[in-house]
């Protein structure tokens, strides 16, 4: 990924923490470091409308491949402790229960509920050359569907399941596969948004 893409990334992330102006009242702002299985992370979900959040974020984690081969074994990851990526995303999510979870008197605390999701991804290049195999710049989307919930006062956790399309940038190859994500964070309780 050359400079000027890395500029735009950082620029974009910084341009979406600054949004928290346009959050509604029921959603919150959380700021949060995650850990998951696809990573560590530094991200902030930010109310954009009533049922709506974005959520951009940094990290480090797997490394991966996509090229052309048998079905088995068109994608590749590496592991995150010996060849780490940068990751820069974001996150669309759509709540769609939220008001019966309220009804429940459940809790709403962290943007607890159910979603539908939408995420882009870029992976880089793996930052050490520990057991490098082909590993790629990488672009990811996925449709998905997950949910949220708090952990007593300072934690949360999320999942989702889906579809993803992966982008070799690198040498201009693509393919489906299954996504999945099962994250613990810890919510920055000098950041986070009012309730």
């Amino acid at each position: 990924m050359n400079k000027n893409k890395l500029s735009f990334f950082v620029f974009l992330f910084a341009l979406l923490t600054q949004a928290s102006t346009l959050s509604s009242q029921s959603l919150q702002t959380v700021p949060k470091i995650g850990l998951g299985i696809n990573g560590l992370d530094f991200s902030i979900e930010i109310p954009l409308a009533e049922k709506i959040t974005i959520e951009p974020a940094v990290g480090l984690g797997l490394s991966y491949a996509f090229w052309p081969g048998s079905l088995v074994f068109k994608t590749g990851a590496g592991l995150a402790l010996l060849e780490p990526s940068v990751h820069v995303s974001t996150y669309g999510k759509f709540f769609y229960n939220r008001d019966k979870r309220m009804h429940k008197g459940k809790s709403m605390l962290f943007n607890s509920g159910k979603f539908l999701g939408i995420k882009v991804k870029y992976v880089s290049k793996p930052l050490t050359d520990y057991m490098y195999h082909g590993y790629t710049n990488t672009l990811l989307a996925n449709l998905n569907w997950g949910g949220q919930r708090n952990i007593g006062r300072y934690w949360n956790y999320s999942y989702s399941v889906g579809l993803g399309y992966g982008r070799n940038l690198d040498f201009s190859y693509g393919t489906f596969y299954p996504a999945v994500d099962l994250k613990v964070a810890y919510v920055l309780p000098l950041l986070k948004g009012k309730s």
